[in-house]
């Protein structure tokens, strides 16, 4: 059996900062579109790679154009450091989104082991609640040993979907149920049908999708706030991509595409991997030999919520909780 090498996880065109007005999104009127744009200094090619072919399979997979959203005006740009504190020099935006920009920055945190970074939607729409604008801010010295290690693609295509909404919409979509709880579950219907009826996982995918409750994982293993609630449930569904942890081998099943569809996305089912929910006897077997393969974990913060909501007059409001 292959072993799994746990690591806990928090969630095109690319550009530069810079751009103050006008709608300088890519526009296309029928399908999804994603921009990254870079904070600061634009990191390695490498990771800049493994940030364009994250949105690219996003473009993939989400395949219906979802309303632009004029974000910000020239009385009142909106300040991407109201997102997050470490996004300064990013320039104030006023502008129409279609349909989704993602703030990146990579720059030194603390180190290689520690802190990876955080990512999760910044804004959303105030009709349908989809993301419009993004962050995602990690350690250089992470993803460069991701990156050496060959995780770097899936680590930044998890954490862009927590952009998109997995994990951090389930909440204000009304369809995460016993947050906290040892029996926490997301009640999305299409992605519980495609657990139970597409990829074998009737037994556990009764009525609902188990999500992380930080029970039944390898002694040893790390799981918090930045995992619990907000992911698929590890000791379930193991290799799935949007567990809270990434190993030698990670899938991105029709359940996390149906998922997706369940916040309100189209999407095409037929841009999943091959995937089957792994036998009880499998799920059971994570032995003391498969932990002491496990490289260090490293601790991830709890995945951004949405900030603020946009209208569409284009008026941005906080967000109360």
């Amino acid at each position: 059996m292959t072993s799994r090498l746990l690591l806990p996880l928090a969630l095109v065109a690319l550009t530069a900062c810079g751009e103050t007005s006008g709608p300088s999104t890519p526009r296309s009127d029928t399908s999804y579109t994603v921009v990254v744009r870079w904070v600061g200094t634009a990191p390695s090619s490498t990771i800049q790679a493994a940030f364009t072919n994250a949105a690219s399979r996003i473009q993939q997979i989400v395949t219906g154009d979802i309303p632009d959203a004029q974000i910000g005006s020239g009385a009142t740009p909106f300040n991407i450091s109201d997102c997050n504190a470490s996004m300064t020099g990013a320039s104030p935006l006023n502008e129409v989104v279609d349909d989704l920009v993602i703030y990146a920055k990579v720059d030194s945190i603390d180190g290689v082991g520690n802190v990876l970074g955080s990512a999760g939607p910044c804004l959303t729409r105030t009709v349908g609640g989809l993301t419009g604008l993004g962050i995602m801010r990690f350690d250089s010295a992470d993803l460069n040993s991701l990156a050496t290690n060959g995780r770097l693609g899936d680590v930044i295509l998890h954490e862009m979907l927590h952009v998109v909404g997995i994990g951090t919409l389930w909440e204000s979509k009304g369809i995460l149920l016993g947050k906290d709880s040892a029996t926490v579950r997301v009640t999305g219907a299409l992605a519980t049908s495609a657990c139970a009826n597409d990829l074998g996982g009737a037994s556990v995918c009764s009525g609902s999708v188990p999500a992380e409750n930080c029970e039944n994982l390898t002694a040893g293993t790390s799981c918090g706030a930045g995992t619990r609630n907000a992911h698929w449930k590890e000791s379930t569904f193991r290799t799935e991509l949007m567990t809270g942890y990434a190993g030698a081998t990670n899938v991105l099943s029709r359940m996390t595409v149906q998922g997706i569809a369940d916040l309100g996305y189209t999407v095409n089912v037929n841009a999943a991997d091959a995937y089957t929910v792994p036998p009880a006897a499998l799920r059971a077997s994570v032995t003391a030999a498969e932990a002491a393969l496990a490289e260090p974990v490293v601790a991830l913060p709890e995945p951004e919520r949405p900030r603020f909501q946009v209208d569409g007059l284009g008026r941005v409001t906080r967000i109360r909780r």
